[in-house]
This record gives C-alpha cells, sequence and structure tokens, in this order.
C-alpha cells in the first residue's frame, strides 16, 4: 500500500523516532478503518459460512445460557428470577465481550504473521480488526438483553446513553489490554496459556453469576477489580441502575495510564514483532 512507512527493519534508532513512528501506525490504522471493517465482518462470515442461522446461534447460546444457569443459580442463591435473570443476562453478555476481545487478541498478531511478513499494514490494524468483530458479536446479543428487559417490565428505565458512554469506556480499555496482550504473546507463546488461565480465575471473583453482597471483604473486592467496574457502567445503565461514577472515574484512569504504558511498549517493540511471529 503506497504511502505506509515498512516498519520491520530491525536497525536501533533513538527513542523519539520510535515514538514517532509508533504514533504515525496509529493514526494510518485509523485512515485504514474500511480495512479492518472489511476484516472483522468477514471473520463473522466466515465462522457462520454454511449456518442457516449465522451469526444468530450467538443470540441463541446466550439466551440457553442464561435461562439454563438462571433457573438453577437463582434458587442456590435464594434470589429471585426477577432479580437475579436481569443481573446474569447482562452481566454474561457483557463478560463474553471482555473475555473474546482479550483472548482472541492474544493471536492477532500470530493469525496474520504471513501477511505481516509480505505488507507493510500497521500492526494496530489487527487489534482494531479483533475489537470490532466482538463488537459485531456484542451486537447480536443485545436481542437477548432487550427480551429480559421486556420480560421483567424495565425496558423502559434503560438508560441508553450512559450505557453507550460505559461501552466506549471498556472498549478503550480492552483495546489497550488487547494491544499487551497481543505483543506479549507473540513474543512469548505461554502467555497465551497462562493469559486463559487468569481470564478464568477472574471470571469467578467477579461479579458476573453472583450478586455482591454489603459486606466489606466484598465491597473491597469489587473496587479493586477493574473487570467489576467494566461490568458496572455497562450493566447499571442497561438495568436502570444509578449509575456508578466511581467506576468511570476508574476506568477512566485505568484507560489513560493503560494507553500510556502500551503505547511505549508497542514503540519499543514493534520493529521485532514481524520477527516474533
Amino acid at each position: 500500500m503506497p504511502g505506509l512507512p515498512r516498519h520491520y527493519a530491525s536497525a536501533r534508532t533513538s527513542l523519539a523516532d520510535e515514538l514517532r513512528a509508533a504514533q504515525q501506525d496509529v493514526v494510518d490504522s485509523f485512515r485504514l478503518t474500511r480495512l479492518w471493517f472489511a476484516l472483522g465482518l468477514n471473520d463473522i462470515a466466515s465462522r457462520y459460512r454454511g449456518s442457516v442461522l449465522g451469526p444468530f446461534w450467538i443470540t441463541i447460546t446466550t439466551i440457553v445460557f442464561v435461562a439454563g444457569i438462571g433457573l438453577v443459580y437463582a434458587r442456590l442463591m435464594h434470589v429471585s428470577l426477577e432479580q437475579y435473570l436481569p443481573w446474569l443476562a447482562t452481566g454474561a453478555v457483557i463478560w463474553g465481550f471482555i473475555n473474546q476481545s482479550i483472548q482472541e487478541s492474544a493471536d492477532a498478531f500470530i493469525a496474520a504473521s504471513a501477511v505481516l511478513r509480505q505488507t507493510a499494514i500497521p500492526l494496530p490494524v489487527f487489534i482494531w480488526r479483533v475489537i470490532w468483530r466482538n463488537l459485531l458479536t456484542l451486537a447480536h446479543q443485545t436481542p437477548v438483553l432487550l427480551g429480559v428487559a421486556v420480560i421483567f417490565h424495565y425496558l423502559t428505565k434503560i438508560n441508553v446513553p450512559m450505557a453507550l458512554v460505559g461501552l466506549v469506556l471498556v472498549t478503550v480499555n480492552i483495546s489497550w489490554i488487547s494491544f499487551c496482550a497481543s505483543i506479549a504473546c507473540a513474543r512469548f507463546r505461554d502467555v497465551q496459556q497462562i493469559l486463559a488461565s487468569v481470564l478464568q480465575m477472574v471470571f469467578f471473583i467477579t461479579p458476573v453469576l453472583w450478586i455482591p453482597s454489603g459486606s466489606r471483604g466484598v465491597t473491597l473486592l469489587n473496587t479493586l477489580n477493574p473487570i467489576a467496574h467494566m461490568l458496572n457502567v455497562i450493566r447499571n445503565p442497561l438495568m436502570g441502575l444509578p449509575t456508578n461514577w466511581l467506576s468511570l472515574k476508574v476506568l477512566t484512569l485505568i484507560a489513560v495510564i493503560g494507553w500510556g504504558f502500551s503505547f511505549l511498549l508497542f514503540a519499543a517493540s514493534r520493529r521485532r514483532i514481524v520477527h516474533y511471529v
């Protein structure tokens, strides 16, 4: 592609040059929005090619999960279905977006290794491709959230603007985490397995399946858990609950720090990533 800088030479340059080149890569990746839009759409189409229902299998799978787990866990935890099913449905959908985005980003550069060796496409394109693909998957689960809201009569209480603000903030944070994960997994392949294990543990300590009690220990755990804050900023407006301003502030701070770190990491490693994969 003409006009895009080649960035795979391994010659050492100054930090300022690396930072400028990294910045240019990010800028160029947004100029290629049509490319990663098309790649993400093609990924979804390829995954469900030949299927009668196509991507709506995602919707059906979510409905079965929420109905099955909801009916059982509501009885185990002695919580009414009116309280538990909306909590579970929103939590499961948001967690699925977070979990899949991070796990799939770990393989972003490795899966694109053949392309990276032959073209000058900016590396961030492959991260945006993963994020966009999972946003499409999230969109296919919207009917589940709307259906639950209609059944339990809180559809008119949904705060759509704040839910969108929360989604943007979560996506911004997932993006820098995905950047770091993709670089680390390209360099050290074992990190991908470690990441999957860590995310599995995080799932159980995050209020996806369980509703937090008012105990001091649980409150402290949720305050220190960034994934819990990601759930709060989308789940609360979707359930008609008050906006959690603490979570919004925490995620904003994490986004600023995280993107600063991930940008430095990208600047330091961008020339070597093609050799890692």
